[in-house]
């Protein structure tokens, strides 16, 4: 369990299967104001990736079969497309998205399914996420604890831009 009093988030990440991270955050903000920072692309552009991350593009079109396009900049020169598709959207508590990274010959380096869940009490959001790789190729054999230092520090960002947009 991992506390931070920067952001007043609750971390608790397992391991299941080896190809699945849950990610169990919470946040001081009301659970429309959580769930829009993951529908609005501007929103979403501000804390998406690993810290030192920047994000050139982000589009969305936030419904089922929806397509999802971020073009990833984390800060040591790469440029990283990430694109997916919209499986379910339940306003205000739940999304569903599969995103896959290509590499530069568009091959399919890393598929992977997102599941977020969201309720609220008493104005604290709490977010369970289950990230699992569908596939991946031997190339890019990422493994489940680079996927879950990524997402904590999203996290992490995401809960920046939260105390930003209450106070």
């Amino acid at each position: 369990m991992k506390n931070n009093d920067e952001n007043s988030a609750t971390a608790v990440v397992a391991n299941p299967t080896g190809k699945q991270v849950i990610i169990d955050r919470t946040f001081e903000a009301p659970m429309a104001l959580v769930f829009s920072m993951w529908t609005n692309p501007e929103y979403l552009a501000r804390w998406w990736g690993p810290k030192n991350n920047t994000n050139s593009v982000c589009r969305m079109d936030v419904r089922p079969g929806g397509a999802i396009s971020i073009t990833m900049h984390p800060g040591d020169g790469q440029m990283i497309e990430v694109n997916g598709v919209f499986d379910e959207v339940r306003i205000p508590d739940k999304l569903v998205f599969t995103t896959v990274k290509n590499d530069a010959y568009s091959e399919e380096q890393l598929k992977v399914l997102h599941t977020i869940n969201l309720s609220e009490n008493n104005g604290i959001t709490r977010l369970i996420m289950c990230v699992e790789v569908v596939r991946t190729s031997p190339v890019f054999n990422t493994s489940c604890q680079h996927i879950e230092q990524g997402w904590e520090q999203s996290f992490d960002r995401l809960g920046e831009e939260l105390l930003r947009m209450v106070n």
